[in-house]
């Protein structure tokens, strides 16, 4: 059976499940079997893989290994963490078929979250280039696939992983299925959850992918109710290839997103969204562009993109992300030839934006947010991939939304005890308008 990850050469056959033979096997991620039952699957010529039919309907790839004597005919051994992912217990049952890995299917990147098989208050530094060199050493020509967990052992130190994420060289990141094969040019990403006593350290290239100056976000606590599903598609289609080191994405032939687009009828949080973005990410403090630029030679525009590519030829992929807000820019960058003023401003300006981010010369460190109320009256031009590709609209709060703004704006009397106790938000959220503005 020919399918999208591999292929399958003989039928499904049923396996009795044991325990792997022996402590130091349980550290391998490998499935152990007998001599005859490895002759039943082998192919000449190719690492031998099993697909672990799971209980819910998934599969794992193992590489299978013979282990003679220690493993009566028709077992399969896996170890604790393995039994525990195909849910299955000794003396079960487990279908399984030969897994033959398809051409390109290494991986360009693994990102793994790293804890202590054994909890408790120990506390460990982990060198992330060493720790990478062991586990691609240790695990080569393995397959990996997202939500799987293995052992290991690190300078004395037993360890668990998940895998994160799995990118395969060339695939399209947002596949549903996220599996590939390690190989000598993997490059591996370390995290770990807060409380877990492991610190990263030396995690060099990695560093370069941490966008953000924290992992998680309180909407609320930054002044914005109402817009989750909004931020979350920001941030899914606008800084999902930014989290990549650049070697990781030159292998993927990712482009990162240049411009994002926020538009919608006034008094709906585009501006508020836009600086927030701004403080949110690692990079240089954000530049503003509005209106007045109109009144200005294009040589104003060159100056906001300055520190941009001066950073960009002197560290080229190592660069800075550098934010750049236009509020309004439908008054800056409107359709060209429909301002007839007889300077050629708004042409101009139109025309070294479109130089900027995706001319001959273009700038991979640049994000552009404009905003707008009139997305009918930018260029056309402006809004073609590569430029300001991610648009999304902020529109009107429902009533969830209305409520998440009242208790931002109510916080401070909230805690002060300046609200009577028969205050009821939600009932005043039903009662709001949508917009201060639009009354």
């Amino acid at each position: 059976m020919a399918g999208r990850f591999g292929l399958s050469s003989t039928a499904p056959a049923t396996m009795i499940v044991t325990n792997t033979p022996a402590q130091d096997l349980a550290v391998t991620n490998l499935a152990y079997c007998s001599a005859s039952d490895l002759q039943n699957y082998a192919v000449p010529g190719t690492k031998l893989f099993l697909a672990l039919k799971l209980a819910t309907g998934d599969s794992i790839n193992i590489m299978l290994k013979v282990r003679l004597r220690a493993i009566s005919s028709g077992h399969i051994a896996l170890n604790a963490i393995q039994r525990r992912h195909a849910r299955v217990s000794t003396g079960d049952k487990i279908s399984v078929a030969r897994f033959i890995p398809p051409d390109d299917f290494n991986l360009a990147l693994l990102r793994l979250d790293l804890e202590f098989v054994k909890k408790g208050s120990k506390s460990e530094q982990v060198d992330a280039v060493l720790l990478a060199n062991q586990l691609r050493n240790r695990f080569i020509n393995q397959i990996m696939t997202a939500g799987q967990r293995a052992s290991f052992e690190f300078h004395g130190t037993n360890y668990i992983f998940t895998v994160n994420q799995a990118v395969v060289e060339g695939r399209d990141t947002s596949n549903s299925v996220e599996r590939g094969m390690i190989s000598k040019d993997t490059y591996f990403v370390f995290e770990t959850s807060n409380g877990s006593g492991i610190k990263i350290v030396n995690q060099r290239e990695a560093a370069s992918s941490n966008i953000f100056r924290q992992k998680e976000f309180n909407l609320q606590a930054l002044g914005i109710g109402g817009l989750s599903e909004e931020f979350a598609d920001i941030f899914r289609r606008a800084f999902a290839s930014r989290v990549f080191p650049p070697h990781v994405t030159s292998k993927l032939g990712i482009k990162h997103v240049k411009g994002m687009l926020l538009y919608g009828p006034p008094g709906t949080g585009k501006t508020l969204i836009a600086r927030q973005i701004g403080k949110m990410l690692n990079g240089r403090e954000p530049k503003y562009g509005d209106e007045k630029l109109t009144y200005l030679l294009k040589l104003t525009v060159a100056d906001l993109f300055a520190d941009a590519e001066n950073d960009q030829r002197t560290h080229g992929d190592q660069s800075e992300l550098h934010v750049i807000i236009f509020d309004e820019i439908d008054a800056i960058c409107k359709a060209r030839g429909s301002t007839r003023d007889g300077t050629g401003v708004h042409d101009s300006i139109v025309n070294q934006l479109l130089t900027k981010i995706d001319g001959v010369e273009s700038l991979n460190n640049v994000l552009l947010i404009g905003m707008t109320n009139r997305k009918d009256l930018l260029d056309e031009a402006l809004l073609r991939p590569g430029r300001l590709e991610v648009q999304v609209e902020i529109s009107l709060p429902d009533e969830n939304g209305r409520l998440q703004i009242l208790q931002i704006h109510t916080n401070k009397m909230k805690e002060n005890s300046f609200i009577a106790p028969d205050v009821n938000l939600k009932e005043i959220g039903k009662l709001t308008f949508f917009s201060p503005l639009l009354r």
